[in-house]
Parts: C-alpha cells; structure tokens; sequence
C-alpha cells in the first residue's frame, strides 16, 4: 500500500514538473514571443514548429496580441526557424511580425527579444514541454 502512494507521488511529480500548470494570460498584450524550434534537415517544418505556429495563429485571431516576435537562428542545420516559421504563418494569415533572427537557445530568444519588448508584458507561445525551460 505505501510502496502503491510513494509511485503514485512520484508519477504525479514527474508529470507537474514536464507539464507545469501555465500561469493565468491577460486579456491582451501588445507582444506574443514565438520561440523557435529547428526545422528538419530537409527544410520541412517540424511538428512542433507547426504546432507552434498555429498556436500563434489562433491566440492572433483571438486578439489576444497585437505583433509577434519570432524568435529562432539557424541552430541545427541551415534553416533559420524564425523564418521558416514565418512562412508559414504568412501563408495563412497575415500579422505584423519582428523576426528575431539570432537567438541559439531558449535563453537567447528572451534574451535577444527584449529589445523589441522593453518592460512589457508578453504573451509567452510554445509547447507544453517546452514551456518548462522557457
């Protein structure tokens, strides 16, 4: 019976720290950072590049943000992700975006980004087990 608890502890532990509760949005921001993922070595987009990506598109027609930054280099192979992920986006809707185009980790895409963003607020856009490390 105990030895039944400490596993069911431990699974629900490991599951709060891969899939963190994400904290409550503001109605509105004026910025929503995209943060990049690398494309396949072919150039086609990931899955979680487009998961991303329809995210943005969706909390945009929300109107939950008003310019999306993208941030993202060229980290894994030569396809620089805030681009390719632009491309996409602008394929189905058209939103004012910064493409941040330097940044080679999640550090740097918060990093590199608040020059655009100053001390505002901004609507953080990835994926649930990336929202941990970012």
């Amino acid at each position: 019976m105990i030895v039944s608890i400490c596993i069911l502890i431990f699974i629900v532990c490991i599951y709060i720290y891969f899939f963190p509760c994400i904290p409550k949005r503001k109605k509105h921001y004026a910025y929503a950072l995209l943060l990049g993922c690398p494309a396949h070595d072919d150039g086609t987009m990931s899955s979680s590049q487009i998961k991303r990506c329809n995210l943005a598109i969706d909390m945009y027609k929300k109107g939950l943000y008003d310019t999306l930054i993208i941030s993202g280099s060229n980290v894994k192979n030569e396809y620089v992700e805030a681009e390719v992920m632009n491309t996409y986006i602008r394929k189905r809707v058209e939103i004012p975006t910064i493409l941040e185009t330097h940044a080679r980790n999640t550090f740097e895409n918060f990093k590199l980004s608040k020059e655009y963003i100053q001390e505002q607020d901004v609507l953080i856009l990835t994926s649930q087990t990336h929202a941990k490390r970012a």
